[in-house]
């Protein structure tokens, strides 16, 4: 689940919130009067306890059987907006987190299974969370976030650094690296594609990390 959270200046509503943030924890010992049709905090925190101790729901055979094509879910989440499409893979962890915070719904409701309506609010979350922080290009560099341009960019990269020197050839990282930057190729990009193909075993860091060797 990402959400993005963005510290914009904005003196008449910092002052504001100040304000809040401060009656709050001066008025905290005069707000035990109850507001009709609302639960109290003694209440609430009561309510909260219980659900931890007594309710430990798990997921339904239906639901698990859902979540186990959370592999296809990668293809189905390749979203095009406008003319570019935006790659989002779904990891181990993000099912990790929508297991959670469907068990966590029928747990809020003292239900013994995680049913479908529980995922699919999960999903929901996931959606207007990770999905639209992608859209919105605020995930722009982020680790397994890349658009379908920074993809092809990656690759035209790759192609003309195993045309550069042949298998069994070292160059200067840094002559790598200047001559990519004149063709006006991002250094993330680049820097990027050398760390892959370094984790891939088909480059090697010699003489200090100064000189790539290539393998393979």
């Amino acid at each position: 689940m990402i959400f993005i959270v963005k510290d914009e200046h904005e003196e008449i509503k910092d002052n504001t919130l100040a304000k809040h943030v401060m009656c709050l924890h001066m008025n905290a010992l005069s707000t035990t009067k109850e507001t009709k049709g609302k639960l109290s905090l003694s209440t609430l925190k009561k309510y909260i306890a219980y659900c931890r101790a007594r309710c430990g729901p798990r997921l339904s055979e239906e639901v698990a059987d859902k979540l186990k094509n959370y592999l296809c879910m990668r293809s189905s989440y390749k979203e095009q907006h406008g003319m570019m499409k935006i790659i989002i893979p779904i990891t181990v962890g993000q099912l990790e987190a929508i297991i959670r915070i469907s068990e966590a719904l029928a747990k809020m409701e003292l239900q013994p299974f995680a049913t479908e309506r529980h995922v699919d609010e999960a999903m929901r979350l996931f959606q207007v969370s990770t999905l639209d922080a992608a859209h919105s290009g605020d995930l722009a560099g982020a680790e397994g976030f890349t658009t379908e341009e920074e993809h092809q960019s990656l690759l035209r990269i790759e192609r003309q650094l195993k045309k550069r020197f042949a298998i069994g050839s070292q160059v200067s990282e840094l002559s790598i690296v200047q001559d990519f930057l004149k063709q006006k190729y991002p250094e993330r990009a680049i820097y990027k594609v050398l760390f892959l193909m370094i984790r891939r075993g088909e480059l090697q860091h010699r003489m200090q990390r100064k000189m790539l060797y290539r393998i393979k």
